[in-house]
């Protein structure tokens, strides 16, 4: 397998790999030398739901979801619709479309200067279900509680 290193603006050991068993490794997400990071979520065991989503998905997915990081990273605050959209409070939602699929990652901004990803969802309809924005929260807080 030919080893494929994806530069995003990232010091040299984060970027992503293709894995030996043909799925992407997401090394890191954190853009340290601009105003604004992207951080994922992780929980107190150590996973990280929205990086686990993101490996899920087929790798055309997977460089929608990147490029509109890209756009997150380099926008920050000022990045508005088709891109961003305001959930509920301080959480926001990054929309991806790939294909006829469309996807939400839901975050929001922490102090620190920090986007802080929480919930990766493939939408089946137009609203988002309760229960994301819920389990969003809930993970919210304990990012806030813990950091």
């Amino acid at each position: 397998m030919t080893k494929l290193n994806v530069k995003w603006g990232l010091p040299d050991d984060d970027y992503l790999v293709p894995g030996s068993n043909s799925y992407w490794e997401l090394t890191y997400c954190i853009m340290p030398d601009m105003d604004w990071r992207i951080v994922f979520y992780r929980d107190a065991s150590g996973s990280e739901p929205v990086k686990d989503f993101i490996l899920e998905q087929p790798h055309g997915a997977v460089g929608e979801i990147l490029h509109v990081f890209d756009l997150l990273y380099r926008f920050g605050l000022s990045l508005g619709l088709p891109y961003v959209e305001k959930v509920q409070g301080k959480i926001w939602a990054l929309r991806i479309k790939h294909s006829s699929d469309y996807y939400r990652i839901l975050y929001f901004a922490y102090s620190g200067k920090k986007f802080i990803l929480l919930h990766g969802i493939k939408k089946k309809t137009d609203k988002l279900r309760n229960t994301d924005i819920e389990l969003a929260v809930k993970r919210m807080q304990d990012y806030e509680a813990r950091y």
